[in-house]
């Protein structure tokens, strides 16, 4: 990996916990793969603070053009088809320079509204989110006179794919929070994932309360008396190895910037950890975090409480709060009775606010809300 590849990463984890800097990160993919623009694009019904769209160098009247209704249903019926053949994390490649040759077509409207006046046709892009309420992409172009994008340079988008793809996980983590007026100690304190930071000798500096649930209940992941992170012995290499890596400065630019490593006890219960870089001194408002930050820990446990995106079935459905709350006791194992006790309702009232649920969500049985609602969760997600 060159060195400049591993600056691009760090870079990326930086914008994660701060998104003022991603303009940063998509100017230097440009720059590194010799691109005339580039945008990076993600969208999450789910949880609406969670939206962006990055240019570089594109001109306004191309991003007006692609809020267009029409342009974005001529985009969906070209492109589509392209998506739907490839998985998350892969990659696409296009010559669009045909388009300007077609006139009174769909392509030649796409191309003289945005691509023209960009000046590109030669075009490769990364799928980082797919589902029924998500969509990320980074697209990178160049003009028609330059070469096409190498296989080498694909493999490169799928490298930096896999860390885009983690922090895309971490900033829906950070605007599930709801505390964007916080400093970000206090952002990580409200999140649901557990959270932990380690300094230049991998001792443990910081860990959020849901980290601190974990490592007080787990057997798979305990302190040592120097405040390192201890594992069972087929995992400590791996997980050292992980530490070091995303901790390494920019002159050892040949090892792995972090991973994710999953541990499993006898029982068969599991933790799983993402593993990152953590540069607290390029990030704003740290207010609560240890300066000597070095490394970051995302920890979740296999059964972990299901988290609902309230918001969106607050707006989706007109779910009042209570009736969210009662969703998201259900999907978490319980039942009727016990939802009841533990909601202090009584039986016959948890009914009726169910009756209610079915009738709002058009659901007509208990499995298929579960399945409905279980497609709304918002949990943390490790990308291999």
């Amino acid at each position: 990996m060159k060195e400049q590849e591993h600056q691009i990463i760090g870079l990326i984890y930086d914008a994660a916990m701060d998104t003022r800097l991603w303009p940063q990160v998509i100017e230097a993919i440009v720059h590194y793969t010799n691109s005339k623009t580039a945008i990076f694009t993600a969208l999450d019904q789910l949880s609406p603070s969670y939206d962006f769209v990055h240019t570089y160098h594109i001109p306004q009247a191309c991003i007006d053009a692609y809020q267009d209704e029409r342009i974005k249903v001529i985009d969906m019926k070209l492109h589509a088809p392209l998506w739907q053949q490839i998985g998350v994390g892969d990659t696409i490649e296009q010559n669009l320079q045909s388009y300007g040759q077609m006139p009174g077509t769909d392509e030649y409207i796409f191309y003289e509204r945005c691509l023209e006046p960009t000046g590109i046709c030669h075009i490769a892009a990364v799928l980082l989110d797919q589902g029924q309420h998500r969509w990320a992409v980074l697209g990178i172009h160049r003009a028609p006179d330059a070469q096409p994008y190498s296989p080498e340079e694909h493999e490169f988008l799928k490298r930096i794919g896999k860390h885009l793809r983690r922090a895309l996980q971490i900033h829906r983590q950070l605007c599930q929070a709801k505390q964007q007026k916080l400093a970000l100690g206090h952002i990580l304190d409200h999140l649901k994932t557990g959270v932990l930071l380690l300094d230049q000798q991998s001792c443990l500096i910081y860990a959020n309360s849901k980290a601190q649930e974990t490592l007080n209940r787990s057997s798979l992941i305990e302190l040592d008396r120097y405040n390192r992170l201890k594992v069972g012995r087929g995992f400590q290499a791996k997980l050292d190895q992980l530490i070091e890596g995303a901790g390494s400065d920019l002159s050892q630019w040949n090892k792995e910037p972090g991973g994710v490593i999953e541990l499993t006890a006898a029982d068969q219960s599991t933790l799983m950890l993402t593993v990152i870089p953590f540069n607290l001194s390029q990030l704003k408002n740290t207010e609560g975090l240890p300066e000597q930050a070095y490394v970051a820990v995302f920890v979740t446990e296999t059964g972990q409480k299901y988290y609902l995106a309230k918001d969106y079935l607050k707006q989706q459905y007109h779910l009042s709060n209570r009736e969210v709350e009662l969703c998201e006791v259900l999907i978490n194992g319980y039942k009727f009775e016990e939802i009841a006790e533990h909601c202090k309702l009584t039986l016959s009232s948890v009914r009726t606010y169910f009756k209610n649920i079915y009738a709002k969500t058009q659901c007509n049985s208990q499995a298929e809300l579960i399945h409905l609602l279980m497609g709304i969760t918002v949990n943390f997600e490790h990308i291999v």
